[in-house]
Order: C-alpha cells, then structure tokens, then sequence
C-alpha cells in the first residue's frame, strides 16, 4: 500500500515563520513535528515495512522534508512528488492519483496532523476502501468540515450537520481522488468533491479519532494551540519533562 503525507502547506497562520518553515518540520523537542507520524507509521506497518512506500506531496520548502528524510526511513521507502503551484486538498489528492501506480487504496494524511500508531493500524487494516477519520469538532473548526454520518456510512462530507469532523485522515482509492477536479472557490476541496461523489452513488465508511491533534488550530491563538499541541505530543511520547 501506498501511504501519501499531504505536506505542500505555507504555513499561513504561523507568520513570518512560514516564511522560512515547512510548517510540518516545525520543531518538537528536538524532531520534526511530522516525524512523529511518520515514526507511528512504522511501528503501525510492524515487520512488514518494507512492503510499504511513504510519498511526501511537497511544494512550500519542500527541500527541508527531502534533506531531513532521504529516500529511507527505518526501512520505509520515501519519495516525493511536487505539487507545483497550490490548488487545495482535492487538487493535491488528484496529483497523488495521477502519479502512484494503479492499485490499492490509498492511505493520506495531513502533515499538520499527529496519528497515533494505533489510528495508523486502525485506517490501514479497515475493510473499507473508502474511508474518513472523523473526531469532535472544535470550538474554532470551519462548519465545511463538519460530516454528517448514518450509521457506518459517511451521509454528508461536506457542510453536515453531526458533532464530529473530518480530521485529515483518509483511505481512498485512486479513482475516487482522480475524480477531484470541481473547484469551490479558488480550490479544488476534497470534501465537497467527496460528497459529489457520495450524492452519486459512493460509499464512504468512517471511524472516530480519541482525539484531534494538529497545528492549524487558532484558539485561543495560533501560538497556544502550537504549545498545547507540543505538550501532547510529548507527553504521548514519554518526552514530556
């Protein structure tokens, strides 16, 4: 299986430190935030981790993940594709489609986002070909992420009305990401071009999340929810003083 970390993203809310930052390699104790997803992957994988292939989709300083991570991590093969110019989520999974092998589904996720080795194992061994991560929303998430389900089934990935969210994490086959190509706005999204998709016909499944941990959080501040999200980290790490 393929397993794509979606890491192209300026870095917006961070200020001038996006200037000069991938805002995945922010520092975390003394390792890049992303490494701990990546680390999780492995553990995930187990013995099989060789079988496997991590793609970084890059853009924004894109050289710092290619000098930081070579083409192998603990076994784990690496390669990077470049997303050119930024055209949203959808229009990054659609690349994704066009440039891997025809094939299995395909695991992604969000740099901005830690996953735990457990949520790893839980996305890469579900029945489903398709499939989203959702948890609780926030107090500062956008309403358009917030997902509508029905039973095991996703009824509403775009605009719903439940209490949880889509964090970023996703199965998905290569046809389903290939079909991304509907602009809202100036973007390519990849939930409303999913829930084109699920209006058609496609079945999408979902599992919940213990918890959401990611750095594009603005409550209280962007800088707080950086610190709180470091503290997280490194106390689910065993690294917290």
């Amino acid at each position: 299986m393929d397993v794509v970390c979606l890491a192209a993203g300026k870095g917006t809310r961070f200020g001038r430190l996006g200037r000069y930052l991938q805002k995945c390699m922010l520092p975390i104790g003394l390792t890049p935030f992303v490494e701990s997803s990546v680390r999780n992957l492995c553990t995930a994988l187990s013995g099989d981790v060789g079988a496997h292939r991590l793609t970084f989709l890059v853009g924004h300083h894109g050289e710092q993940l290619r000098a930081y991570f070579g083409d192998d991590y603990d076994g784990l093969q690496v390669r990077y594709l470049e997303q050119g110019e930024a055209g949203g989520t959808g229009h990054a999974l659609a690349q994704v489609a066009r440039a891997l092998p025809p094939g299995a589904p395909i695991v992604v996720w969000l740099g901005d986002l830690y996953v735990p080795a457990k949520l790893f194992a839980r996305v890469l061994h579900h029945p489903a070909p398709d499939l989203l991560t959702l948890a609780p929303a926030g107090i500062d998430e956008n309403a358009s992420v917030r997902i509508t389900t029905d039973g095991a089934r996703v009824a509403r990935a775009w605009y719903g009305d439940g209490p949880l969210a889509d964090i970023g994490l996703w199965k998905l086959r290569p046809e389903v990401m290939a079909a991304m190509t509907e602009a809202t706005g100036n973007e390519v999204r990849a939930l409303p071009n999913l829930q084109r998709q699920i209006e058609a016909g496609l079945e999408v499944a979902w599992i919940e999340a213990d918890a959401w941990i990611h750095l594009g959080g603005t409550e209280p501040t962007p800088e707080a929810n950086v610190l709180e999200v470091a503290r997280r980290v490194l106390e689910l790490e065993g690294r917290w003083p």
